[in-house]
């Protein structure tokens, strides 16, 4: 296999993950600005409109 190939498939490979990686990281950022992350518990999440509440 040529060396190209190679490398083409492995920047595709490390840009697919970054591109989920990047989408998470985002998704999760808008959630703690709208209130909706853990960011604004205090602590034991507790609150009404923390996300990471435990069921």
């Amino acid at each position: 296999m040529s060396p190209i190939i190679g490398n083409a498939i492995v920047i595709l490979i490390l840009a697919v993950i970054l591109f989920f990686a990047g989408r998470s990281t985002l998704r999760t950022f808008k959630n703690e600005v709208s209130g909706k992350g853990c960011a604004g518990c205090s602590g034991n999440c507790s609150c009404s409109n923390c996300g990471c509440k435990k069921k």
